[in-house]
């Protein structure tokens, strides 16, 4: 475990991490990136996650012109390419910061400080992503994307294609099992409706509760 988690960090210590906020929240039918569970801002819950590792930068990718108060240490970079979904905000930040990154989306708010340990644990330099995997399928906004992959993304965008999915097939892709004590039900929790929204807090409220048992 302790050498696990040494690695996790010494591969931190490689990437940036990032948060990816752009997007219309046009399902939600308000800025998700704003929105709040019990009391606190999403993107300050992923922030203080990310901010138990030693990457070399945090950053946050929004969309043009997308003013507000953004959480404390974290680099805004605007979308060089809005409109294109994730895969706009992805290109963007291996563009703009060194290296490789691990990349989160904001509507992904439960996710814990173990899981991106894990993550960082299947680091693979030779590879050009790092996806999680489960019974329900793959993972493409919690995964970690690498330089090598930034060409084939950029070609991917210029002939109008923008699924992760499709270009994931075209890629030297480590596909890593998301072992069982983890819940996937937490962990990808995403939040695109008003109804996701009320499932994510039962579930948080659900954690909580089971903490202060335990204490």
């Amino acid at each position: 475990m302790e050498r696990s988690t040494n690695f996790a960090r010494e591969s931190a210590a490689k990437l940036s991490g990032v948060i990816l906020a752009g997007g219309t929240s046009s399902r939600f039918g308000s800025d998700k990136s704003r929105m709040k569970l019990a009391g606190k801002k999403v993107l300050e819950r992923l922030l203080e996650v990310f901010q138990q590792f030693p990457f070399q930068r945090l950053a946050l990718i929004t969309s043009q012109g997308k003013g507000g108060d953004w959480p404390k240490g974290v680099i805004v970079l605007p979308d060089d390419q809005e409109g294109l979904g994730p895969i706009g905000g992805i290109t963007t930040a291996l563009r703009r910061l060194p290296g490789d990154i691990l990349v989160a989306a904001c509507d992904m708010p439960l996710v814990s400080v173990p899981f991106i340990e894990w993550l960082l644990g299947h680091y693979d330099p030779w590879a050009d992503a790092v996806i999680p995997r489960h019974s329900k399928g793959i993972e493409p906004l919690l995964g970690i994307y690498e330089k090598s992959f930034f060409p084939a993304l950029e070609k991917e965008i210029g002939s109008n294609r923008y699924a992760l999915h499709r270009i994931l097939k075209k890629g030297r892709v480590r596909y890593v099992d998301v072992p069982t004590d983890f819940s996937v039900k937490r962990e990808f929790a995403n939040v695109n409706t008003p109804e996701d929204y009320s499932r994510a807090e039962t579930l948080l409220c659900s954690i909580s509760h089971r903490h202060m048992i335990k204490i």
